[in-house]
């Protein structure tokens, strides 16, 4: 094979590349309805209320999402703790196999 025939060979496979259909995507109307619910009931007002009163809830939260929130705090702080000195043994424990300290 010389360069004249790679040369033939490549191009023709281009144009077979550049021939190829583009992909396409049929959308109608009747695909997407955003103004109907699933019920098929147009109640805007009502969504907006639910969405209003979650957001509301998430970011005032209730009694019981302090009590929650205050445990996990703790739950929290008593991990980190744990894990402190499981990091202040494990570097004590390297320290000795390393021949730093002596004992």
């Amino acid at each position: 094979m010389n360069l004249q025939e790679l040369k033939e060979m490549i191009k023709e496979e281009f144009d077979a590349y550049t021939e190829q259909a583009e992909p396409t995507v049929d959308v109608s109307d009747a695909d997407v309805d955003a103004d109907v619910d699933a019920d098929g009931d147009e109640d805007s007002e009502e969504t907006l209320r639910q969405i209003y009163d979650m957001l509301k809830d998430y970011f005032e939260g209730g009694d019981d999402d302090a009590d929650e929130a205050e445990e996990d705090e703790e739950e929290d702080a008593d991990v980190s703790e744990e894990v402190v000195e499981e990091k202040e043994e494990l570097q004590e424990r390297f320290k000795k196999l390393a021949n730093i300290i002596k004992g």
